[in-house]
């Protein structure tokens, strides 16, 4: 058996094709491939670092794992529902298109019949995930894309340009290889409280129910910090000089007349 490499798996399947007309059938495949083409341009992918293969209704690709997986989750969000929304604007109801997208990343075998490996099976299995057909078919999109676990948490939540891990919704599969789990993309953002609560064993946690009812717990207020006085006075840069006694806090002088008249000069009147 030949070993296996690493690739980026992506999978594209028509919804619906099943039902169509054979000249139906044809359109919708040469819309299919456009529309591939135009994604993996946006995000630079050359001829050369990808091969795909054909599934009647759908395609998959397999990407060399040097072309970022970002440049590709932000075509796959942006560039293929908008030429899809272009192509459909103009296409008969027959032959409009709406895809479901996984994008995925492990090891793929390679031989004389094609690619295969248990990397690949599990890419297939979040595809034909009935969660995924039901997020497409609630979506306004012409496209939904799921990630897969291992896509998520090394790039998506990771938020690169163009990429907000808000929008994107866990979803869980059973298979004949056990659950399985992704993340799908919607429009709508998540609700991540539930992530930022301790387990209920925990000793002290409460459940988010219990904390929305008690209302939130805020911290506590900071310990006073020092104290700070403020000086009244003359204020000085530099060096002072001082004629006579220097006095710190409040000078009161007095004096008395007999004290005054002893300091008037001699001939001097009082004014």
């Amino acid at each position: 058996m030949p070993e296996p490499s690493n690739k980026t798996i992506l999978l594209m399947d028509i919804e619906g094709s099943g039902g169509r007309l054979d000249s139906e059938q044809a359109v919708i495949r040469r819309m299919l491939y456009a529309v591939l083409r135009e994604t993996l341009s946006a995000a630079s992918v050359e001829a050369t670092e990808y091969r795909s293969e054909d599934r009647g209704d759908g395609v998959f690709v397999l990407i060399e794992p040097s072309v970022p997986k970002p440049a590709l989750i932000r075509a796959l969000l942006t560039t293929t529902p908008m030429r899809l929304t272009s192509n459909n604007r103009l296409a008969a109801a027959g032959v409009q298109v709406r895809l479901r997208i996984v994008l995925h990343t492990g090891e793929v075998a390679m031989d004389a019949f094609g690619a295969g490996g248990a990397d690949l099976v599990h890419a297939f299995r979040l595809l034909d995930a009935e969660e995924l057909r039901a997020a497409l078919d609630a979506g306004s999109e012409p496209s939904v894309l799921c990630v897969s676990e291992a896509v998520y948490h090394g790039v998506v939540r990771h938020a690169h340009h163009g990429i907000s891990p808000e929008y994107f919704h866990p979803l869980t599969t059973d298979s004949k290889e056990g659950v399985l789990t992704g993340w799908y993309h919607d429009s709508v953002v998540r609700d991540s409280t539930l992530d930022e609560w301790p387990p209920v064993d925990e000793p002290g946690a409460v459940t988010p129910a219990q904390g929305r009812a008690e209302g939130e717990r805020l911290p506590a207020d900071p310990a006073p910090g020092p104290v700070l006085h403020t000086r009244t006075g003359n204020f000085f840069l530099g060096a002072a000089r001082i004629d006579g006694d220097a006095v710190a806090g409040d000078k009161h002088v007095g004096t008395d007349a007999a004290e005054q008249r002893r300091r008037r000069p001699s001939g001097g009147t009082d004014r």
